[in-house]
């Protein structure tokens, strides 16, 4: 999805959530928008990217989001919000990889596009990753080099398409809607809000995304000399340190849900419930498919 729609979806959520909180609804719309730092190919070449697979991997995880949770909860939320909304769209766009990087520790699948059952003696995934879709519709970064296991989740909408503009318009007039009594006053405190108090993160966020842009679509192109190069770095890198100057005085860890004893014994109950399907399912099956 657009990386607008995200933002605005986030910022109506967290109004109807936090009861018209505006400051605490601008934060889970800029949390809405962290995830998609894993996006920007400034920084190495999109070769690199195509082989690894870092965009919707890297920040587009439970991992990270549960992270960012316990860093700031409402910053936690709106990656939660974003990474829902990118589930939703397709192979093309590479959906979500929801368990990165877990999910890579298995390389076998069983069954390939084309419906061939392969065989082997270590654990497999069942699908292997519609590659040739992929490969002839997906931006020149996300197209995959070689066959690998379905391990993304994927949706039926596009990225910029109906759907997509759907939820960017619905949400803005959601918002105009669900604030109309106020509707002036709510406007001067989101804009203070937005450029004065989270005035350094969200000049960060703009100046990473804007010429990260900038970059993905048009100059990478082009025979740009090294000084040129440096300078697009250089914006890049000020706004990631605008993002966590500022980032680092939001940090208001929310207590555990659960203590210490508890996420021990989840831990050793989910290892002890493996073992004991990996040997039911060897047993079964004569082989290990997720």
């Amino acid at each position: 999805m657009n990386l607008n729609s995200h933002i605005l979806l986030a910022l109506a959520f967290g109004l109807i959530l936090f009861h018209n909180d505006i400051a605490l609804a601008v934060l889970v719309g800029i949390g809405a928008a962290i995830p998609d730092l894993d996006r920007e190919y400034v920084f190495t070449k999109r070769k690199i990217f195509a082989k690894y697979q870092l965009h919707r991997a890297l920040f587009h995880n439970i991992f990270f989001a549960l992270a960012v949770t316990y860093f700031n909860l409402y910053l936690g939320l709106g990656i939660f919000l974003h990474i829902a909304l990118d589930l939703l769209t397709s192979p093309t766009d590479r959906g979500v990889e929801l368990f990165f990087p877990l999910g890579r520790l298995v390389k076998n699948f069983e069954l390939d596009y084309d419906g061939n059952i392969r065989q082997s003696k270590g654990m497999m995934w069942y699908l292997e990753d519609p590659v040739r879709i992929i490969n002839k519709t997906a931006d020149p970064g996300l197209k995959v080099v070689v066959k690998m296991p379905w391990i993304r989740i994927y949706g039926p909408f596009k990225n910029s398409r109906l759907v997509d503009w759907m939820i960017f318009y619905s949400s803005f007039i959601f918002i105009q809607l669900y604030e109309l009594n106020n509707l002036i006053t709510w406007w001067e405190t989101f804009l203070y809000t937005v450029f004065v108090k989270y005035v350094f993160i969200d000049i960060g966020i703009v100046l990473f995304y804007a010429t990260g842009e900038l970059w993905r679509r048009r100059l990478q192109f082009r025979n740009l000399n090294n000084k040129m190069k440096y300078v697009i770095i250089g914006v890049m890198t000020f706004g990631l340190s605008l993002i966590i100057f500022q980032g680092l005085y939001l940090y208001s860890p929310m207590k555990p849900i659960i203590n210490l004893n508890t996420s021990l014994l989840i831990i050793v109950s989910m290892l002890i419930g493996l073992s004991l399907a990996y040997i039911h399912v060897r047993i079964r099956f004569k082989k290990i498919t997720l």
